[in-house]
């Protein structure tokens, strides 16, 4: 997968992911809270078998949105040491890989014509060091393009977690303000936190599931730290880990 071409682009989707998560997780914490409150308000009216079962489904949905909780807090941690990770990986692209692959073609096209016509031994040994110069450029623009790419797969498995999460919560926070107001009376109260505990749990479970999924993705692209090191390490192009000198002495 190639980066697009600004940092922007998954930049501003990642950023929206956490404003959805933060307002989502304000809104169901709230109407989870006020679903309680509605409960301490009906429960001399609810019998104790009632109020068993109510707590059951409660406690049932109070883990289920624990769970998101505990994916949020990591996820906010990470949010702008990621949105760096997204910006480094462009700048390898634009700021590295760009202006150097200009050379490519610069270091084999004479400025003057007339250099063509240039013979013998230091024309031999120019020409021998400009295919040298060459073959350093382009494997520069190889690393670079590795490296940038090393990058953006790390940052986009983030962007897809951070909206992923952002789906859960918004998901969370729905079927919370929908039994918030389905459990206004004290007959519809026990159906509606059973109804929620069911659906809460299943949304929950499928979303956190799908969250480790993408979380492989991000493990696998940190184990291709080996490629990096055999990318950084291969000097072929570039003697010593230094760019071939054109004059020497």
């Amino acid at each position: 997968m190639q980066p697009g071409t600004s940092d922007l682009e998954y930049g501003e989707p990642f950023n929206m992911a956490f404003d959805q998560i933060r307002l989502g997780i304000d809104t169901a914490v709230g109407k989870f809270n006020e679903i309680v409150d509605q409960v301490k308000e009906w429960k001399w009216l609810l019998g104790p078998a009632a109020l068993w079962w109510i707590k059951h489904n409660l406690d049932t949905t109070r883990g289920a949105l624990n769970a998101v909780l505990d994916q949020v807090d990591r996820a906010l941690e990470h949010q702008l040491p990621v949105l760096s990770l997204i910006n480094i990986s462009f700048r390898w692209v634009n700021d590295v890989k760009r202006p150097v692959s200009d050379l490519s073609f610069v270091t084999t096209e004479p400025v003057d014509e007339n250099l063509a016509k240039w013979t013998g031994d230091a024309a031999s040994a120019y020409n021998a060091k400009a295919v040298k110069q060459k073959a350093a450029v382009d494997e520069s623009v190889l690393k670079s393009e590795f490296i940038s790419q090393w990058l953006f797969k790390i940052a986009k498995a983030n962007v897809d977690y951070a909206v992923q999460l952002a789906k859960i919560v918004t998901g969370l926070a729905g079927k919370l303000v929908q039994a918030a107001t389905e459990a206004t009376t004290v007959i519809d109260l026990p159906w509606a936190i059973s109804t929620l505990a069911k659906s809460v749990g299943d949304s929950v479970t499928d979303g956190l599931n799908t969250l480790l999924t993408i979380g492989q993705r991000f493990v696998d692209a940190l184990g291709n730290v080996r490629d990096i090191a055999t990318q950084v390490g291969d000097y072929s192009k570039l003697p010593g880990g230094q760019w071939p000198q054109a004059v020497r002495g």
